[in-house]
């Protein structure tokens, strides 16, 4: 009896073992992915890699594993993984995004632009693409290309918000600062807590004269991040005088 119970016991062991070994594999994936929804990309790339062990051309590891090394920093491996997922799957837009974000990242700009138009013409109402391709637009200093990528972006999804923001400095160094005004203006209405929209919606007001909307503007930038003040104590200064003199 002792001898079956061992026998049976041995079996349940091989079976029980057996089983978990052909659920690792997904539950590493499921992990993985979690991980990266929950920003914690050291894990993601932990779990992602021993389910790519099982599966190294999975496209949806692959991708993940991609966006997990994208923000470490670690754009190689990143560009390596979604252009795995990207030959698995041709029609996999949002591969081709974060790719496009990889060698943006890795100052390949017009791969990165290839890869923001390959995304587009998959997908033609992609806000996320066509604002990644107004940014590198603005890098290359191509204003009117920026402007109009962020354009497009926020015609297929005006709550894109970041895209006022961006389409807001690209107006500033154009010389359109009343439009500058209005969209710098949309982005702090709804994120209140970032400096440089106000460091740029205070250099417009400057620029048209606007000296008391300038300075608390600025001040607000400072105080939000004080180390903006030597970029701005001159302007600032000057725009208290100006306020002050009227």
């Amino acid at each position: 009896m002792k001898k079956i119970y061992i026998t049976t016991l041995f079996l349940y062991s091989i079976i029980s073992s057996t089983v978990f070994s052909q659920q690792e594999p997904s539950q590493y994936l499921h992990e993985g992915i979690a991980a990266v929804q929950a920003r914690a990309y050291e894990d993601a790339v932990n779990y992602l890699t021993q389910f790519l062990q099982s599966d190294p051309q999975n496209t949806l590891g692959n991708y993940n594993r991609a966006v997990a090394y994208y923000f470490l920093q670690n754009f190689p491996e990143a560009q390596r993984d979604a252009t795995t997922a990207i030959t698995n799957n041709l029609n996999y837009k949002e591969a081709f995004n974060i790719r496009g974000l990889i060698n943006t990242s890795m100052q390949l700009y017009q791969d990165a632009i290839s890869d923001f138009t390959s995304a587009i013409n998959l997908d033609p109402n992609y806000g996320d693409a066509f604002m990644n391709r107004g940014l590198v637009h603005k890098i290359q200093s191509d204003y009117a290309m920026a402007v109009s990528d962020f354009n497009s972006a926020l015609t297929v999804n005006p709550t894109l918000l970041d895209a006022y923001y961006y389409r807001g400095e690209v107006l500033v160094s154009m010389g359109n600062y009343n439009g500058a005004i209005r969209d710098l203006s949309t982005y702090i209405e709804n994120i209140s807590n970032k400096a440089v929209a106000f460091s740029a919606r205070g250099l417009a007001y400057y620029q048209i004269g606007k000296y008391s909307e300038a300075v608390s503007d600025l001040e607000k930038a400072i105080s939000l991040n004080p180390s903006l003040e030597k970029d701005f104590s001159t302007v600032l200064n000057d725009a208290k005088n100006k306020a002050n003199s009227r």
